[in-house]
């Protein structure tokens, strides 16, 4: 009788533990549950900026100011160019060098989505989220040898306006591609600094939110970890890849 009680007690404990892990068991999400059938359109409308580094009307600018205000896209492309379009024309933004400049990069890029016309109004298209995930989960970082370029699209991918419209299982999603990236593509960076990849997973959680994680960065760290500065992030990219994994896996 002893030994039958000590049993069911056993395995009552088992079955709360069991369905405890089960409880908080993540799926990982899939591109099929996340992106369905989405298939990039062989025709891109993209927006050709007419005054861009290069051009001859480039040169008689006198400002940065003027510079800016050369490479707004108008109000009358906006009201008819499609969201594939609208990607393509912020990805190819002509001033994007513009975020070496700040060690605050990540207030650079949360005012340039305030202030540029075509990431503010891209951030207002129901259909960006899947758009952009699409974009991200098929970017091919070898074709970009420009690391300032990679650097900027993964700033505008990992910014707080774009996140800001994604649901958990979509930033759960953002951070696997990420960290894939980091896997896929470590050779094709060149910086000094982490793959900004770190920063798109990072802000991820965040976002999600994953608790662990923001404990984690808000315990005060001497010296600062790589890429603070730039990212904003109080976490190592060994951290940060560290409490991906634990997110998702």
């Amino acid at each position: 009788m002893k030994y039958q009680k000590s049993l069911f007690f056993l395995t009552l404990v088992l079955g709360i533990c069991c369905f405890s892990c089960k409880k908080d068991h993540i799926s990982v999400p899939t591109d099929e549950e996340i992106l369905g059938s989405m298939v990039k359109p062989r025709e891109i409308d993209e927006y050709i900026y007419p005054i861009r580094p290069g051009t001859p009307e480039w040169a008689t600018l006198g400002s940065h100011e003027e510079m800016e205000t050369a490479v707004q896209i108008p109000d009358s492309v906006l009201d008819k160019i499609t969201t594939w379009g609208l990607v393509e024309s912020c990805i190819n933004y002509p001033l994007y060098g513009d975020c070496a400049a700040y060690n605050d990069q990540v207030g650079y890029i949360n005012d340039l989505m305030l202030r540029n016309r075509g990431l503010k109004e891209l951030v207002t298209r129901e259909d960006a989220p899947k758009i952009m995930l699409y974009y991200y989960r098929h970017w091919d970082v070898g074709s970009y040898p420009d690391f300032v370029k990679r650097n900027f699209i993964e700033l505008i991918i990992g910014s707080d306006s774009f996140l800001s419209k994604l649901n958990e299982r979509q930033l759960l999603y953002l951070t696997l591609i990420a960290l894939q990236i980091k896997d896929k593509e470590k050779e094709n960076y060149t910086s000094s600094l982490p793959p900004y990849s770190f920063f798109v997973m990072a802000n991820a959680m965040i976002h999600y939110p994953y608790k662990p994680f923001a404990d984690y960065c808000a315990v005060k760290k001497d010296p600062l970890p790589d890429g603070f500065i730039f990212w904003r992030i109080n976490a190592s990219s060994e951290k940060i890849e560290e409490y991906s994994r634990r997110l998702l896996f």
